[in-house]
């Protein structure tokens, strides 16, 4: 199957150069794509036109609509647009098993944000058989590395989502944003799967980054 993945659009979605649906089969969006009601509509009618077989879709702290309507109503929504959302939960498509979530570490008053604590039981639900791994934030040390750190430590991932990957031994693949600027792959060392930042969208620069598109078999 092959993958292409895009996050943190911040509403700018309709500006990014997707591959065609003849070189995708997946496309995935791991978060902040929106914030208010409309904006979550513009969105989703733009992201279930396009012409890709699948189309998976997890939030990210900034989707403010989404966490205030809640999974079941937005799992609704997007199903009858034909898209899949994931919010702590697994689609199989082709054998291929994901998982997504939306949850990151505690910053401010955004959306999905808890403390280390409470993430630790979340990673906890991810099956143990996961190939693909959607999160909106990235693991510790895997694509997390913030240019202002506040006089903290610059990588701003969770600790714990890092000790779940250890042992999810069937993993292919990892992809998160929410670190604008860490997007890019990040190979996992010592490990099989690939870490990849998908932030579409950087501060630093004017043009949204380009996704990229991974190959995935079992």
């Amino acid at each position: 199957m092959k993958i292409c993945a895009i996050s943190d659009t911040h509403k700018q979605h309709k500006y990014l150069k997707l591959p065609s649906s003849d070189e995708v089969d997946t496309l995935i969006h791991a978060g902040d794509f929106s914030a208010f009601e409309s904006s979550f509509y513009n969105f989703l009618e733009w992201f279930s036109s396009l012409d890709f077989k699948n189309k998976i879709l997890i939030a990210g702290n900034h989707d403010n609509y989404v966490y205030e309507e809640g999974y079941q109503k937005i799992f609704d929504i997007c199903k009858a647009k034909g898209v899949i959302y994931l919010e702590d939960s697994s689609v199989e498509i082709d054998g291929i098993k994901f998982y997504g979530s939306p949850w990151s570490l505690r910053f401010g008053t955004w959306d999905f944000m808890v403390s280390e604590e409470r993430l630790a039981e979340y990673w906890g639900l991810i099956p143990a058989d996961t190939h693909v791994l959607i999160t909106h934030t990235p693991a510790y040390k895997e694509g997390d590395r913030v240019n202002n750190s506040y006089n903290l430590d610059r990588h701003v991932g969770s600790k714990t989502l890092k000790q779940r990957l250890e042992e999810l031994s069937d993993l292919k693949l990892h992809i998160y944003g929410h670190i604008h600027e860490a997007y890019g792959i990040h190979i996992a060392k010592e490990k099989d799967y690939i870490s990849y930042n998908a932030s579409s969208f950087d501060y630093y620069k004017t043009e949204l980054n380009l996704p990229m598109v991974f190959e995935v078999y079992i």
